[in-house]
């Protein structure tokens, strides 16, 4: 009977062991986030999946770093292009979490969207004090800062007007059904694209294994892998999610999926070269040229401006 007692008792802490090693693994994370899914609990999902740095990895993969590897742009095309990529970005990032929150919770969620940059240019105008050239100097700072604003913000949203009208000529690609859509739409077409690819719950094929590693700095990460049947390639491919160890004692949470370049390939998504043609178009006429013309006409806006005025006048400032 004693011994018979003691391997009950071995038998149990061993059980238990194994439990709280079990809910320290990425696979448990991946289980809870499941779970959280089908009931609908945002907020256990959210423990389990970082779903920010979710849609930052993929926008980045897709459209990001595509963007900046654009052959024959001259340097005032790529800043420009990067700029107007950054806004879309922002604006596509809030659509696409929404709709990821909305799905899991049920209800819409607040996102703020990227709403372009504000210009500073130093705090010279600050040590003005009482002395009247400086005030001089201060409205001209002013006038100029908000037309070169105006002008600068002016053809980035002009190019990412540009960029969402070139993508609706692409409406059967990545770019076209995220960015040439309307807003109101992006998360449809995001679940369609899903559908269309084979990643669904009837599609879904198993395990493909799961391996954690641990770099030279100590930080422990993990990719699980994932088959589905994916009717657009007809075959098995897999997905691997990437997570990083959130503590110590293992709250794992998915933050990108790792092999996306791959992915793409098996699916005969060149996503690439979508982007590389969509920063064509949008660049296009963006010039040294076009730029000088509208320079000249922010010129002459200044000039008229009353803030300076006084500076100009004062100094027989004279702009060609």
């Amino acid at each position: 009977m004693r011994i018979a007692a003691f391997v009950l008792v071995g038998l149990v802490l061993l059980g238990i062991c194994g439990y709280l090693y079990w809910i320290t693994t990425p696979l448990y994370a991946l289980q809870e986030a499941g779970i959280a899914a089908a009931r609908h609990d945002l907020t256990a999902f959210e423990k389990r999946v970082d779903i920010d740095a979710f849609v930052d990895n993929l926008i980045d993969e897709l459209l990001v770093t595509p963007a900046k590897t654009t052959p024959d742009l001259t340097s005032l095309q790529r800043e420009t292009g990067n700029e107007a990529v950054a806004f879309a970005k922002g604006t596509l990032r809030g659509q696409l979490i929404n709709t990821i929150r909305r799905s899991i919770g049920g209800f819409a969620s607040k996102e703020g969207r990227f709403t372009g940059y504000h210009p500073s240019f130093g705090a010279d105008a600050a040590i003005a004090g009482n002395n009247s050239d400086m005030h001089d100097v201060q409205g001209f700072i002013r006038a100029a800062g908000k037309e070169l604003g105006r002008e600068a913000g002016k053809l980035k949203n002009e190019t990412y007007v540009r960029l969402t009208a070139c993508a609706r000529q692409q409406p059967k690609t990545i770019t076209g059904k995220l960015l040439g859509s309307p807003p109101q739409i992006v998360g449809f077409q995001a679940k369609l694209l899903l559908a269309e690819y084979g990643f669904t719950k009837d599609n879904f094929k198993g395990l493909a294994g799961c391996e954690t590693k641990t770099d030279e700095q100590g930080n422990t990460s993990s990719q699980a892998g994932f088959k589905f049947y994916s009717p657009k390639a007809g075959k098995e491919i897999v997905v691997q999610l990437g997570l990083y160890k959130n503590s110590y004692f293992g709250d794992w949470k998915v933050y990108k999926i790792a092999n996306l370049p791959e992915l793409m390939m098996s699916l005969n998504e060149d996503y690439e070269y979508q982007v590389h043609s969509l920063m064509t178009c949008a660049l296009h006429g963006v010039t040294s040229q076009a730029v000088n013309d509208e320079v000249r006409g922010l010129t002459d806006r200044i000039k008229k401006n009353v803030d300076t005025k006084g500076l100009l006048e004062r100094f027989k400032v004279r702009f060609k």
